[in-house]
């Protein structure tokens, strides 16, 4: 992931096409799936990865704005944190790669949202997000994904935008993450017929059950 692009990006990221075709379904996907994770009464520490500029963390937090939810943001841009700070003043960032970020605390939900494609170590990240999550944790990954022909073209467009990525297809996910994590649903997000396949892969811990 070039932080020189999502430094040049940040100020124009909000009012981009793609946040009304893509990146807004997807915020509204994870935000159904958390109302099935987070339960009244109690306190969790999440970690948004890749943050950009703090979308997802200031509607997750406005959702749920009576719960207890301790929210921390992680992105390689400081560009993207500098706008992402302005609308989430009480949110602590850091500005950090998700291969550099280090910390003592565990979390109980990760969300990254379409940044997974652009690391460079797809399988790095995997573990490193298993080794972030408390036992019973969830990982909620967004990210266009690869599975036929059309998805190959349309995202071979998105390379002008971005520079390289890696969209896995559902079937490589699986095996990504299939040593430390439990795939428990792929939901598809698909706002407009002329989008890729987004998906939303709702996972936790491997060999930890959930109560939901």
């Amino acid at each position: 992931m070039s932080k020189k692009v999502w430094d040049y990006w940040a100020t124009k990221y909000e009012k981009h096409w793609i946040q009304k075709y893509s990146l807004g379904p997807t915020r509204n996907t994870i935000i159904n799936e958390l109302h099935n994770i987070i339960k009244p009464g109690t306190s969790l520490n999440i970690l948004d990865m890749s943050c950009g500029i703090g979308q997802l963390i200031y509607e997750v937090k406005n959702e749920f704005i009576s719960y207890d939810l301790n929210i921390i943001g992680v992105d390689i841009s400081s560009k993207m944190l500098e706008l992402a700070k302005i609308k989430n003043k009480d949110i602590t960032f850091y500005n950090s790669s998700i291969f550099d970020f280090e910390t003592v605390e565990k979390f109980d939900i990760i969300m990254c949202s379409h940044s997974f494609p652009y690391y460079q170590d797809q399988e790095k990240a995997i573990k490193k997000f298993n080794n972030l999550l408390n036992d019973n944790g969830y990982l909620l990954l967004a990210q266009a994904s690869i599975n036929n022909f059309y998805d190959k073209i349309s995202m071979f467009a998105v390379k002008f935008y971005t520079g390289f990525g890696k969209y896995p297809s559902i079937k490589k996910i699986e095996s990504l993450t299939k040593e430390h994590f439990n795939l428990i649903k792929v939901i598809k997000i698909k706002e407009k017929f002329f989008m890729p396949s987004i998906c939303l892969f709702l996972l936790t811990k491997k060999g930890e059950t959930n109560n939901d």
